[in-house]
């Protein structure tokens, strides 16, 4: 923003009520770990739906900030950075209002609010009425770390129950309070691990240095202490062997942290990790394990346009017959996607569907150290299997063939219980309505789909999404909305640069052609350079289309 508040906190209507609301209030909950949501355990429970996210944000904010209180200049430069000073004024002043009754249905107009007021220039959460999750957690870790008790350390580790507000993991003014209690979770995690090895309990020891490696995967105390419990364990074959069972946790963890930085868009770090875990079991010998990770590297060599290397991967690992199904799923869908990527469709199709054929065989049991798949990996390998058909069938023009695999996926999708994947198959479904003319299904698909790849933490295919509904809306006439869209889809996919990219430009150009026809083109411009560096077949095919489309009216 251009210049400073007024200090006057009654000017320009920035406020609705003044100071010490909230005596007797109900107490409100406000949970920031493994998503926002706010509760009242007594009275009418605040709104499931906010209409405004600049108001949930604000909330966000004052629960993250000390005292939560802020001075309203600095949310009005958290929420509206590009404002000026009077639209971020109304702005703000509509979000308190949102706020305020979406934390309190019942507020009637004009009173005051328990839980959110003002003083001047501060906005800030009434303390004893408002009680934040994080506040809790952090009390209850340094008691026990000061204490040192078994019963406080372990309530205090079991109280981190979630990421601090997974869906804006990539706001900065998130990190600090983020880090923080990442670092205190991994320090009482710990704590609590080395003191069951001194209670001579190595079983639970190693069960909590697990955990903290499952989000910290490079504390080399915690792999030191997972070390030393199972040297302690001294049964059977961990006690033969026991540095090949801490390698091969290590290549467990890894696999796990390599399949979050994929999602998070890091796949250059992903690369390194998933090599360290491939080295890791073909150095014992685990061929299970060696084809999972191999396959999980191919796809990611795939999205950084590396094929060649995606290829040699899979082959240099590629399954036994006798190997797991889910393993031998993995290798087929693995190959899939890089065909996918490659543009060869009918290939990628055949592959598919010998991974969807693969999941008809029954488990083999296995006494391996080899990564064991959930449960739910089936479902999930089933939903990708019948999705990639369907995506493969939808490009190469049959799209009568693409509507019943889009729709079996989805079960499964909801089955494996991750919302990644399930905004996957959205995607797939929502494209499928698109090209059946079904605008408005083809909206609801991908709407849930967006809020699901928002929750996953996935900024790449967020913008992907993002970059769809501005098109959708650009056909249903909402020419602002498909802006405010697509320019959000390139701001997050900037970073991430090469196809992800090129899809974003692509969609801004589609909306701008009509009123900047000289912008757009140089928008097309970037989109296939950045389509070619990303070396995504459909990419080039979109940039390609809408220079079509760009040429027809002009």
């Amino acid at each position: 923003m251009s210049t400073s508040a007024p200090t006057d906190g009654k000017e320009r209507g920035a406020r609705e009520d003044d100071g010490a609301a909230g005596a007797g209030a109900r107490p409100l909950h406000l949970y920031l770990l493994g998503g926002f949501r706010a509760e009242r355990p007594h009275g009418v429970p605040p709104a499931a739906r906010w209409p405004r996210p600049g108001a949930r944000t604000l909330v966000k904010l004052l629960a993250l900030a000390p005292g939560h209180q802020l001075h309203r200049e600095h949310v009005m430069a958290e929420c509206w950075p590009h404002a000026e000073l009077d639209a971020a004024l109304r702005n703000l002043r509509v979000a308190l209002h949102t706020a305020r009754h979406a934390l309190e249905p019942e507020l009637r107009p004009r009173a005051a609010s328990s839980y959110l007021t003002t003083d001047g220039a501060l906005l800030r959460l009434v303390p004893g009425a408002v009680l934040v999750d994080a506040d809790r957690v952090e009390a209850l870790a340094e008691n026990a770390l000061s204490r040192g008790g078994l019963p406080e350390l372990t309530a205090a580790f079991e109280a981190f129950t979630g990421e601090l507000l997974p869906e804006d993991r990539y706001a900065a003014w998130a990190d600090a309070r983020r880090t923080r209690l990442a670092d205190l979770r991994t320090t009482t995690g710990l704590a609590l691990a080395e003191r069951h090895l001194r209670e001579d309990d190595p079983v639970r020891a190693a069960a909590v240095a697990r955990r903290v490696l499952d989000r910290a995967p490079a504390d080399e105390r915690a792999r030191r202490v997972l070390g030393d419990a199972s040297r302690r364990r001294g049964a059977g074959r961990e006690r033969a062997a026991p540095r090949e069972h801490v390698d091969l946790e290590a290549a467990r963890v890894r696999l796990d942290w390599a399949l979050t930085l994929d999602r998070s868009g890091r796949y250059d770090e992903a690369i390194g990790v998933l090599r360290q875990a491939l080295a890791a079991y073909a150095l014992r010998g685990q061929a299970d394990a060696c084809a999972l990770a191999a396959a999980r590297l191919a796809e990611v060599l795939a999205r950084r346009h590396r094929p060649a290397e995606a290829h040699a991967s899979l082959r240099a690992h590629a399954p036994d017959p006798a190997a797991p199904a889910e393993v031998r799923a993995a290798h087929h869908m693995a190959r899939s996607l890089v065909l996918f990527y490659e543009g060869a469709y009918e290939a990628g199709l055949d592959a598919a569907r010998t991974a969807q054929a693969a999941l008809g065989s029954p488990p083999a049991a296995t006494a391996s150290l080899a990564p064991a798949p959930p449960p739910s990996a089936r479902s999930a390998l089933l939903a990708r299997s019948l999705a990639q058909q369907a995506a493969c069938n939808g490009l190469l023009g049959r799209f009568d063939q693409a509507a019943a695999p889009a729709e079996q996926a989805l079960a499964a999708a909801e089955a494996s219980g991750d919302p990644a994947l399930l905004a996957t198959v959205l995607s797939v479904l929502r494209e499928n309505a698109r090209r059946a003319g079904d605008l408005p299904g083809a909206l609801r698909h991908g709407r849930r789909a967006l809020a699901l790849a928002e929750q996953a933490g996935r900024p790449t295919a967020t913008a992907f999404e993002r970059a769809n509904l501005a098109e959708l809306q650009l056909s249903l006439g909402d020419a602002v909305e498909a802006e405010r869209l697509a320019r959000a889809a390139v701001e997050l996919a900037e970073p991430f640069g090469g196809t992800v990219l090129a899809f974003a430009l692509t969609a801004l150009a589609r909306v701008r052609t009509a009123v900047d026809p000289a912008g757009a083109a140089a928008l097309l411009d970037r989109a296939e350079r950045r389509a070619r560096e990303g070396g995504h077949r459909q990419a080039l095919d979109e940039v390609r289309a809408a220079r079509a489309e760009w040429a027809a009216r002009h």
